[in-house]
C-alpha cells in the first residue's frame, strides 16, 4: 500500500523555557515573546529555581512588549496561557516533561545535565544562542514538532513516517529450541498451551 499515517493533533506552537539566573533576562523575554506573536492561543512559559531572576523576567517581559509588534497579541497570549514557574531544582524537569513542550530552551550553569534528562519535548535548544525562533528556520532541525503534549509519545516528523515498515524473520531448530523453555514460560501464563504446542512439535 501508498498509505500511511502521519497525522497528528498540529499547534498552536508552544514555548517552554528552562532558566538560572546565570542567563539575561532580555534573551529570555524576547524568547517568550517570540512565540507568543504567533497566536492568542500560544503556550509559552519560563520555569526557573530563582524568585528573583522570576521577577526580573516579568519586569523585563512588561517593558518590552509595550514596545513590541503585535503587542496586542502577544499580550492575549501572555496572560491567556502563559506563566513564571518558581520550582525546588528536583521539580524543574519533571515539570518540563510533564508539560512536554514543543519547543523547551535551557539556558543555565548545568544546561546539558538538564536536556540529558528531557524526554518529553518536541525539540530541545541549548544554550543561550539556541532561540527558538532560529530553530524555527535556519539551524536545520525540523520544523514539523509534536504539540498538545505529543511529545510524551513521538518525535519530530521524518521520513520514518512516510515509510510502511516491512519486519522479515526466519529462525533455525536451534533457535528455536534454545528459545523453548521461555516460550513455554511465556504461554503457560497466558493460558495458551496451543501456542507452545505449535513450538513443541516442531522439536521432537
Amino acid at each position: 500500500s501508498n498509505i500511511t499515517s502521519i497525522d497528528m493533533l498540529a499547534g498552536p506552537t508552544e514555548l517552554g523555557i528552562i532558566a538560572d539566573n546565570s542567563a539575561d533576562p532580555n534573551f529570555v523575554a524576547a524568547d517568550l515573546i517570540t512565540q507568543a506573536e504567533h497566536d492568542s492561543e500560544t503556550f509559552c512559559f519560563l520555569i526557573t529555581t530563582s524568585y528573583s531572576f522570576a521577577k526580573l523576567v516579568k519586569h523585563v517581559l512588561t517593558k518590552k512588549i509595550q514596545k513590541s509588534k503585535r503587542s496586542n497579541i502577544v499580550k492575549k497570549s501572555l496572560r491567556k496561557n502563559g506563566f513564571i514557574a518558581v520550582c525546588k531544582n528536583s521539580d524543574v524537569i519533571k515539570l518540563a516533561n510533564k508539560l512536554a513542550p514543543e519547543h523547551l530552551q535551557i539556558i543555565s550553569k548545568n544546561q546539558d545535565k538538564i536536556a540529558d534528562k528531557i524526554t518529553t519535548s518536541g525539540i530541545v535548544l541549548i544554550g543561550k544562542y539556541t532561540p527558538a525562533s532560529a530553530s524555527d528556520y535556519l539551524l536545520g532541525s525540523n520544523h514539523i514538532l509534536p504539540t498538545n503534549k505529543f511529545g510524551r509519545i513521538r518525535g519530530s516528523l521524518s521520513v520514518l513516517d512516510f515509510v510502511k515498515l516491512g519486519t522479515r524473520v526466519e529462525s533455525s531448530k536451534l533457535a528455536l529450541r534454545k528459545l523453548s523453555q521461555c516460550l513455554e514460560t511465556l504461554t503457560t501464563a497466558e493460558d495458551l498451551p496451543n501456542h507452545y504446542e505449535a513450538v513443541r512439535s516442531r522439536l521432537e
